[in-house]
C-alpha cells in the first residue's frame, strides 16, 4: 500500500499564483495581437506585400498557439484548485475518521471510565462596597515585583476577570536555595512558609475593615503560597466571604491537572526542601482563575513521565520563557483555551491553557546563526507529536482540568493517529522551513496540527483519569517514609 501526503494550503496558493500567470498570458496575447497580425507592407511592390503577408500569417499562427496555451493554463489552474479542495476534504475526512474511531472506542469503554461529560463554567465575580486591592506577588527570584511586572499582571490577568482593583505589590521572599544566593539562604519550603505568613497578614489587615475586598495574584512560587493560603481559609470557622476575595494563579505548580507538585504528590526532596503537596483545591469557594502556558514544566508537566522527550521539553519550558507570564502578548492570553471541568463540577475555578507555538525543545537550536530557525521549523512538527504523547487530551469524555491528576507510568498510544501525524508533520516541517528561508511566500506556512498546537490531538487512547496511580502510590509511600524519619520540616505542616 502506498501513501500520498499533500499540503492543501500549498496547492491552493499555487493555484492562485497560476491563475495570475494565466491572466498575464491573456493580457500579453491581447497586447501583441495588433502589432503581430496587422503588418503593413513596406512598399507597394509584390515582394513587400508577400513579406507582410508571410509575417502576418506567422503572427496569426502565434496567436492561435498562445490562445491554446492560455486555455490549457486556465484548465490546469481549475484542476489544481479542485485538487486542493479534494485533498483538503480528504484530510478532513481522515481526521474525522480518526476522531470517530477514538470516540467509538471511548463509548465502548465509557462504563468502565469516570468523567463522561463536561462541567459547567463558573465565571468569577466579586462585589464590594469598600477598598478593592489586588495583592500581586512575584515568583522565584522576584521578591519585589517592579512596576512593569505589576502592570503586566494587572492588565493581562486581573483586570479582565476582576475589574476595578488597585494594585499593591506584596513583598515575599521568593527564595529557592541554592539557586537564589543573591536573595538569601532560605530553602523553597521556608521561603513559601514566610510568604504564606506575609499574605495571610495582608489579607487579615484588608478584611479588618468591613466591606473591603481583595484579589491575590500568584505566579510560580507565590502560586504555591496562594494555594496554601486557600487551604487555610477553607479550614477557618469564619473565613472571608467568596464575594470579597478572589485568586489569579499563573504558572501554578499546584495546578490540579498538570502542576508538577500534583503530578508527584506526596514526594519530598530533602536538602532542596521541596514537598510535592498536591493540588490547589478545585472545590475552593473563592472565585479563582488558573492560567497555564502549554509545556510550562511547573504547571503543565507531562502526565506520562516515562516520555523523557516530553520531560526534557517541560524542563526547558521553565527556563526558555514559556514559564514567563506578565510579558505575554495580550492576544495569546485572550485566546487561551478555556479547559473543561468534570460533570457536575460545583467549584469556583476556571482553568485556561495558553497554546505554545514554539516548542521549548527547539529553543536549543533556534539561536544557531543562519540555519537554526529553518532547522527548528523542519523538525518541530514531528517533535510536537513525540512530546504530546506524554500528555492526555482535554475534552468531554476525556481529561478535565479540575481533577487532581498524578503522573502515570504508561499511556496507550493510538498507532493510526501517531503514524498519520508523524507523516503529516514531516511534510509540514519541510514546508515551514522553506517559508522561513524565503523560498516560499508566507502564505504557504502550514496550518493545523502538528505544526500548530492542540489540546486534544488524539495521540493516546483515553483510559480514564485516575486520581490514584501506581506512581502516586510510590511517591506517597516515599513521602510518608520521609515524614516518619523526621525529614519534613514543621513549616510544611
Amino acid at each position: 500500500m502506498s501513501y500520498l501526503l499533500t499540503a492543501p494550503e500549498m496547492v491552493a496558493t499555487a493555484a492562485t499564483d497560476l491563475d495570475g500567470i494565466a491572466a498575464a498570458l491573456y493580457a500579453a496575447n491581447a497586447a501583441a495581437a495588433g502589432p503581430t497580425t496587422g503588418l503593413l507592407a513596406a512598399a507597394e511592390d509584390e515582394v513587400s506585400r508577400a513579406i507582410a503577408t508571410l509575417f502576418g500569417a506567422f503572427g496569426q499562427e502565434y496567436q492561435a498557439v498562445v490562445t491554446h496555451a492560455a486555455e490549457f493554463h486556465t484548465e490546469f489552474t481549475q484542476a489544481l484548485a479542485a485538487a486542493a479542495n479534494a485533498y483538503a476534504q480528504a484530510e478532513a475526512t481522515t481526521c474525522s475518521a480518526l476522531n470517530t474511531f477514538e470516540t467509538q472506542l471511548q463509548a465502548l469503554l465509557a462504563p468502565l471510565l469516570p468523567n463522561a461529560g463536561a462541567g459547567a463554567i463558573n465565571p468569577p465575580s466579586i462585589t464590594s462596597i469598600g477598598a478593592q486591592v489586588a495583592f500581586i506577588m512575584g515568583g522565584t527570584g522576584i521578591p519585589d515585583p517592579d512596576p512593569m511586572y505589576v502592570t503586566g499582571a494587572q492588565t493581562l490577568f486581573i483586570q479582565p476577570r476582576f475589574p476595578g482593583f488597585l494594585s499593591d505589590a506584596l513583598h515575599t521572599p521568593e527564595q529557592f536555595w541554592p539557586t537564589t544566593p543573591n536573595l538569601g539562604n532560605l530553602t523553597f519550603g521556608r521561603s513559601v512558609a514566610e510568604g504564606v505568613a506575609t499574605l495571610s497578614n495582608a489579607l487579615t489587615t484588608q478584611f479588618s475593615t468591613l466591606g473591603n475586598s481583595a484579589v491575590v495574584y500568584g505566579y510560580s512560587q507565590s502560586a504555591v503560597i496562594a494555594t496554601i493560603e486557600i487551604r487555610h481559609l477553607m479550614a477557618q470557622v469564619t473565613p472571608p466571604s467568596p464575594s470579597d476575595l478572589g485568586f489569579v494563579l499563573t504558572g501554578n505548580p499546584n495546578n490540579p491537572n498538570g502542576g508538577v507538585l500534583q503530578r508527584f504528590t506526596g514526594l519530598y526532596v530533602p536538602v532542596l526542601d521541596v514537598l510535592f503537596n498536591g493540588a490547589t483545591p478545585p472545590d475552593s469557594p473563592y472565585p479563582t482563575v488558573i492560567y497555564t502556558n502549554q509545556y510550562d514544566g511547573t504547571g503543565n508537566f507531562p502526565q506520562y513521565p516515562l516520555n523523557l522527550l516530553a520531560d526534557l521539553n517541560a524542563v526547558i519550558g521553565i527556563v526558555d520563557g514559556t514559564h514567563f507570564y506578565v510579558g505575554l502578548p495580550p492576544d495569546q492570553v485572550a485566546n487561551a483555551v478555556h479547559l473543561p471541568t468534570s460533570p457536575g463540577y460545583t467549584g469556583n475555578t476556571d482553568y485556561f491553557l495558553g497554546l505554545t507555538q514554539k516548542l521549548p525543545l527547539t529553543s536549543l537550536i533556534r539561536p544557531i546563526p543562519y540555519v537554526g530557525t529553518p532547522l527548528a521549523e523542519l523538525v518541530q512538527p514531528d517533535l510536537r507529536v513525540l512530546v504530546d504523547l506524554g500528555y492526555s487530551d482535554y475534552g468531554p469524555g476525556l481529561s478535565y482540568a479540575d481533577i487532581p491528576t498524578p503522573a502515570s507510568f504508561l499511556s496507550v498510544p493510538n498507532p493510526f493517529a501517531v503514524s498519520y501525524y508523524l507523516a503529516k508533520g514531516a511534510a509540514q516541517g519541510v514546508q515551514a522551513s522553506l517559508v522561513n528561508l524565503g523560498w516560499l511566500p508566507p502564505s504557504y506556512i502550514p496550518t493545523g496540527y502538528p505544526y500548530a498546537p492542540s489540546v486534544a490531538p488524539g495521540l493516546n487512547f483515553f483510559v480514564g483519569q485516575p486520581s490514584v496511580t501506581g506512581l502516586s502510590l510510590l511517591t506517597g509511600a516515599l513521602g510518608t517514609a520521609a515524614r516518619d524519619l523526621g525529614w519534613i520540616p514543621p513549616w510544611w505542616d
